[in-house]
């Protein structure tokens, strides 16, 4: 084996929103490669390195109460709340909901099969193209789904800003 080396370059891809004080969104693609030799780690490239950047609305990504509200009687619309079972529990959950908690969200939404999707979550899994409004409690972790949604592919993810805290207020 003197001589040979195996040599294997594996990419990560990311995407980050960023909401400016203008409330201008900017949305950047990242690409970061890590180098392996004969399997062992031997460079990794640190340097993150812009592929493209967009302006985008803030009404592309954000969602409000009147949006949920129409959102609720719409099949075609998922909207998830990614809070832990026991939140929904006690402070309830907005109609026509799938709960799906944060820390479940990339594998659903990646590597569960459309028919185990289906069986847990008593709806077919979204496409890449579905309307998915995420919110949580504040919608802090909401916002963490939505961007986890975008890296998966995702392209009409919205956030739920007021979330929990405002449907519940607006509905009592």
């Amino acid at each position: 084996m003197l001589g040979r080396c195996l040599y294997r370059q594996m990419f990560a891809s990311y995407k980050l929103i960023t909401l400016t004080a203008n409330h201008n969104i900017l949305s950047y693609s990242y690409k970061a490669s890590v180098i392996r030799v004969n399997g062992s780690l031997n460079k990794l490239d640190l340097c993150l390195h812009r592929s493209y950047s967009e302006k985008s609305k803030i009404e592309d990504v954000t969602v409000d109460f009147e949006h949920v509200k129409k959102a609720t009687s719409n099949d075609n619309v998922y909207i998830i709340d990614v809070r832990e079972p026991d939140e929904v529990k006690e402070y309830g959950s907005i109609p026509n909901s799938v709960n799906i908690p944060l820390g479940s969200v990339t594998p659903a939404l990646s590597t569960m099969s459309d028919d185990e999707f289906a069986k847990v979550f008593k709806r077919q899994k979204p496409s890449e193209n579905t309307e998915i409004i995420f919110y949580c409690m504040i919608g802090k972790r909401s916002g963490m789904a939505q961007q986890n949604a975008i890296n998966l592919g995702y392209k009409n993810v919205k956030n739920y800003l007021g979330s929990w805290t405002d449907w519940a207020h607006k509905t009592q």
